[in-house]
């Protein structure tokens, strides 16, 4: 049943994704059971799903149809409350509440517009005294932002009737959302860089972590997150070489499409949810990141103990870059003999170097039979330079690569990859053409030229022989040869 509290929204259904996705599922399911949870904001009903075992769940929706969606699922334990976030008035009643959508979807335009601090204040009044808060807050300045075509002060969706974007009153910065929280009685106990949308994070870093931790392999799990989430997506410029490149700068927490925090109402308790360093949602399996700069990092399941060292090194794809930028052919001759030895199956984004020593960063990434494809067009379409440049073709790249790498026979060729669709990239592309299309311009011209010279010459030679075939001198010795040839058959035939 729904109960219609105030400021809903009847004809309108949220055009964006709600938040969602195993990670997220997985950190509501660590809070206890036997509470009472509101959720603040669109959520999967995967999420709802999950949460609801042993708990009352209370779903705080503006948008109405979206609220009988979620009614008709007839989810038990679950209630539904239909309009905005000021008209709530359930106060010290929850022992947790997830905003796990951020704040921007709690109003609607038939009610006040609350700004982030006072919408914090209000979650914070639906929360008992030692009661959690988890909180999502999109980073305007992150890398989602960054490389996004549009503008988010411009009205593109339904729900934008306030686009403020860049203009809003959240922190931007990771130490400044945990201040502000600690301002208003939440002390933060957890917070963590989400990457790769911040409504669907599959990775998340504390900042600590990207401070002291394994920057290499932090970075490449970044990359890999932001590659499988914007496939096929119009960007300004591929997202994973910003991600990358935030990551190893050391600029990863403030460039992060967002945070996540965990907070408590004060008196705080014992924190209800504990965020590792590093959680990572792979194909069907969450796995950690724990350790020290001085211990060592390990890799193990999430909730586990199974832990397996993280192989120290640095990504493969990255030094064969820097050594494709710098033309030095005997290290890649190197790296790619190696690889293909080691790790033929394996992009080249998961696997450390060591010396010598090849690993895979994430052994549960599915196999790439095409791996060496894949980097050769990375070399084509990424804009970099190497020492390849008038190759442009993929399968002679390939060829090319497959020689230096010692194999004998020419690797699979990837099919239809499915990457961002950067305008930088295609700008990229476009000069490779236009340089190509100069080259062949300068040849065509060249030839060209070459033509008309042999013309010039052709046609001096033919006013010659017009010349000497229409004189006196040249009539004579030609009846000459004529007698001459005439006698010397005569002659033949006599002897």
């Amino acid at each position: 049943m729904i109960q219609l509290i105030g400021g809903e929204m009847p004809e309108y259904a949220e055009q964006l994704p709600p938040a969602g996705g195993p990670l997220l599922r997985y950190l509501a399911g660590l809070l206890p059971t036997g509470g009472r949870v509101l959720l603040a904001g669109p959520h999967e009903p995967e999420l709802v799903a999950a949460l609801a075992p042993g708990r009352e769940v209370t779903c705080l929706l503006r948008s109405h149809p979206d609220a009988v969606a979620q009614d008709l699922r007839d989810v038990p334990g679950v209630r539904i409350l239909c309009g905005t976030l000021p008209k709530l008035t359930d106060i010290d009643r929850y022992d947790a509440v997830l905003a796990l959508d951020g704040a921007d979807r709690l109003c609607s335009p038939d009610g006040p517009q609350l700004d982030w601090l006072d919408a914090i204040r209000a979650l914070k009044r639906a929360l008992r005294p030692g009661g959690t808060l988890l909180l999502t807050v999109a980073n305007e300045l992150g890398v989602h932002r960054l490389t996004e075509p549009g503008i988010r002060a411009a009205a593109r969706t339904g729900d934008a009737w306030r686009p403020l974007g860049e203009f809003g009153a959240a922190p931007g910065r990771a130490d400044r959302l945990a201040a502000a929280l600690d301002a208003e009685d939440l002390p933060v106990t957890g917070l963590a860089a989400a990457w790769p949308l911040p409504h669907h994070p599959t990775l998340l870093i504390t900042p600590e972590t990207l401070g002291h931790g394994p920057i290499d392999a932090l970075g490449a799990l970044a990359t890999a997150s932001v590659a499988s989430a914007y496939e096929r997506t119009p960007v300004l410029s591929d997202p994973r070489r910003l991600a990358g490149a935030a990551v190893r700068r050391g600029l990863g927490a403030e460039l992060a499409p967002a945070w996540l925090a965990v907070a408590h109402r004060a008196p705080a308790a014992a924190p209800a949810v504990t965020l590792p360093p590093v959680l990572h949602a792979g194909p069907g399996t969450i796995t950690e990141l724990v350790g020290t700069p001085v211990d060592g990092w390990s890799r193990r399941t999430a909730g586990g103990h199974d832990d397996r060292p993280l192989p120290p090194g640095r990504v493969l794809e990255e030094l064969l870059l820097t050594a494709a930028l710098r033309h030095e052919l005997p290290a890649l001759r190197r790296l790619l003999t190696g690889w293909m030895v080691a790790l033929p199956t394996a992009a080249a984004g998961n696997v450390l170097v060591d010396g010598d020593r090849y690993a895979l960063l994430d052994p549960d990434a599915p196999p790439c039979p095409d791996a060496l494809t894949r980097f050769a067009r990375t070399l084509t379409t990424g804009g970099y330079s190497h020492p390849w440049q008038a190759i442009t073709e993929l399968p002679r790249l390939t060829a090319i690569l497959a020689g230096a790498a010692g194999l004998a026979d020419l690797p699979d060729i990837a099919g239809d990859q499915p990457l961002p669709d950067g305008l930088r990239e295609r700008e990229e592309q476009f000069l490779a053409l236009r340089r190509r299309l100069a080259d062949a311009e300068a040849r065509a011209g060249f030839f060209e030229h070459e033509l008309e010279k042999r013309d010039a010459e052709l046609g001096r030679a033919r006013m010659q022989i017009a010349a000497f075939s229409g004189s006196l001198g040249y009539r004579a010795v030609k009846a000459g040869l004529a007698l001459a040839r005439t006698a010397g058959n005569r002659l033949r035939r006599q002897t």
